[in-house]
């Protein structure tokens, strides 16, 4: 009851928010309002061992506010109340069941006992009591904090004569030429809370406090070096963002302390297995995570950009450079804190006692020295496998404390929980060159004598900080002096020193697309030429054969040195362009990953009232991002949107 009260209080707070929209004609020069209200509801289907379930039921109310008093000033509010009402009627599990507890008791030869995740924490809350843990609760149910509400407060001044503008308030600006995938659009970090990286990009982007200015070298009469090099009508924009922001996304933490949830479209926790997806877990050893980001309101953490636009070769072109900061995090090792008294990676246990963290250097030698966690944790593998005698725990070593791998009890229960950093500052440069131009000149198909358009994307980002997949052979590590046989993959990288761990390398993106209103032959009747849109995307990693993880902390994919990608959209508009048929297909090639989206229009209701079917389907590796994460996330959802 007390949920359904928050959500009606929301909806009376929106539609207060909205109601002077209702009032097109306000009767003051210059100023205009718009607005929307939007609620959508979906279901699951085909979620593995839960069959078809009520899945997100988000809404928006928007309203927007424009005042124009004259050429030269313009003032812009745009505010939105979002939320999700799922909660409300269903409780959504995991399809990979959350975060599983480790089975307590000894291993039994055969039987392959001790493969399950180990314990992913957050803020040191855990999981316990050998079950499966709920994943929802109200953590979406409605955004209000003021950076979700205030989309736009801005205020742009123009020049007279129009050789400059300049804005300033909290807005959006979008780069680039690619859809679907962004290559240069990196001037805003990315909402991924409710439709990840699957929405339009302007619901994607997180707005942020800046400043731009906009400089029409041709008015300003500084257009000639320009001019000489073929360079037409050149334009500079320049932004300052004194607000850094990070990407915000929500990881499924099914515990008792912390039970935030992001639904179907949470992150689920990464696989802790020793060397493989099939390997054994790691028993007894835990991560916390911490976030790291820069200052949120900074003047030396501020991000720069600029962007210089001119005509070219019977196109259009931009020269984009950004130096600002990176939107999601490398994992980075602190150090560890030993659980004496409590096996299962929980410091508030009852009885438990938390001795003082080990640095980083003493935790990499307790999971890889020789004789150390993962030497241990193999021969308890093959202990299950073929009955020979396991070693003895480090555990035991270290403070006298009972193996969990075996059945006799001769000391207390312990843990180990590493303490991970996400760290979020570090730098990002990026340069980069869009190109796009219409081949009416050169080529026209079909029967309508149709022309497509070229789009040319390329970027280069300098020194991207990866987390790798290994651990390099001959390490020597402190207490246990000892050096590995061989690479350690997996995710007991995440126990490795940033040192080792952390690698910084250069990526080059590439995408060429192609755009053409097609005109289907036969269909004399047909009113409207359907848009295609067909984009091919290479993104090079340079030495990529170091083993760096595609994004951290998952850390069971790793990264080729060539991505490729392939998306296709069109839009129909059929019936006296009354029914639109929208649909977007998105290929990853080394993920063998696959999305499709259709959305289904029908216009049939006058100006305001915009019914629509959605439907998506993802299938791809698990862990392999961004559309294998969300394998089991497919949908269909009905939305009516009021506009106005």
């Amino acid at each position: 009851m007390k949920k359904i009260t928050k959500i009606s209080l929301a909806a009376i707070l929106g539609v207060s928010m909205v109601a002077p929209a209702m009032a097109i004609d306000t009767g003051i020069k210059g100023l205009t309002q718009s607005g929307r209200i939007k609620l959508g509801a979906s279901v699951l289907y085909d979620l593995p061992d839960q069959g078809n379930k009520a899945g997100p039921a988000n809404w928006i109310i928007e309203s927007k506010t424009t005042y124009r008093p004259n050429r030269q000033w313009s003032f812009i509010g745009n505010f939105w109340l979002r939320g999700d009402m799922s909660s409300q009627f269903t409780s959504y599990d995991s399809p990979n069941g959350g975060l599983p507890d480790q089975v307590n008791g000894a291993i039994v030869p055969g039987t392959g006992a001790f493969t399950q995740n180990a314990n992913f924490n957050l803020n040191s809350s855990n999981c316990s009591g050998n079950a499966y843990c709920a994943e929802m609760d109200d953590e979406l149910e409605v955004l209000k904090d003021w950076e979700d509400v205030i989309r736009e407060l801005s205020v742009k001044y123009r020049d007279k004569k129009n050789r400059f503008s300049i804005k300033a308030g909290r807005f959006q600006r979008g780069w680039g030429q690619s859809d679907g995938l962004r290559l240069m659009d990196v001037l805003h970090a990315q909402d991924l809370r409710q439709r990840f990286a699957f929405t339009d990009s302007d619901e994607l982007r997180l707005p942020a406090l800046m400043v731009s200015a906009d400089f029409n070298f041709r008015k300003l009469g500084i257009e000639g070096p320009f001019k000489a090099i073929g360079m037409k009508n050149p334009s500079l924009e320049i932004n300052f963002v004194p607000e850094v922001q990070t990407s915000n996304f929500i990881i499924n933490n099914p515990t008792p302390g912390d039970q935030t949830s992001g639904g179907i479209f949470g992150l689920d926790w990464a696989d802790v297995n020793d060397t493989t997806e099939n390997g054994p877990g790691l028993v007894g050893l835990g991560f916390n995570l911490y976030d790291n980001k820069p200052n949120r309101l900074s003047l030396t953490d501020a991000e720069w950009s600029m962007r210089l636009k001119f005509g070219a070769l019977g196109g259009s072109a931009t020269i984009n450079a950004f130096y600002g900061q990176q939107d999601l995090p490398v994992s980075k090792l602190l150090g560890s804190t030993l659980i004496i008294g409590d096996g299962t990676n929980n410091p508030n246990a009852a009885g438990a006692i938390t001795l003082p963290t080990f640095d980083a250097a003493t935790t990499e030698a307790i999971v890889h020295g020789q004789g150390g966690y993962l030497d241990w944790l193999r021969s308890a593998d093959n202990f299950a496998k073929t009955g020979a005698a396991p070693l003895g725990s480090p555990l035991t070593l270290l403070a006298g404390c009972d193996d969990p791998l075996t059945p006799v009890v001769e000391g207390p229960a312990c843990s180990i929980n590493g303490e991970v950093e996400l760290d979020y500052d570090y730098r990002q440069l990026m340069v980069g060159f869009t190109f796009a131009r219409d081949l009416s000149d050169f080529i026209r198909i079909g029967r309508k004598s149709s022309a497509p358009t070229v789009r040319l994307e390329m970027s280069h980002e300098f020194d991207h900080p990866f987390n790798r997949s290994r651990v390099s052979p001959g390490a020597t590590f402190g207490p246990f002096d000892g050096s590995l046989a061989g690479e350690v993959t997996g995710s007991g990288v995440l126990a490795v020193e940033a040192s080792r761990n952390i690698v910084k390398e250069d990526i080059t993106s590439t995408m060429i697309g192609f755009d053409f209103p097609l005109w289907v032959p036969g269909w004399e009747s047909q009113a409207k030429s359907i848009f295609t849109s067909l984009q091919l995307f290479d993104i090079y990693t340079h030495n990529s054969d170091q083993g760096l993880l595609q994004q951290s902390p998952y850390a069971f994919t790793e990264i080729q040195d060539h991505q490729n990608f392939v998306t296709f959209a069109w839009n129909a508009p059929l019936d006296n362009q009354r029914l639109v048929l929208d649909g977007l297909y998105i290929r990853d090639f080394q993920g063998s990953g696959d999305y499709y989206r259709q959305r289904i229009d029908f216009n049939y209701f006058g100006d305001s009232w915009r019914p629509r079917v959605e439907i998506a389907h993802f299938s791809g590796n698990k862990e392999s991002a961004p559309i294998g994460t969300f394998n089991n996330s497919d949908y269909v959802e009905v939305s009516l949107t009021y506009q106005f």
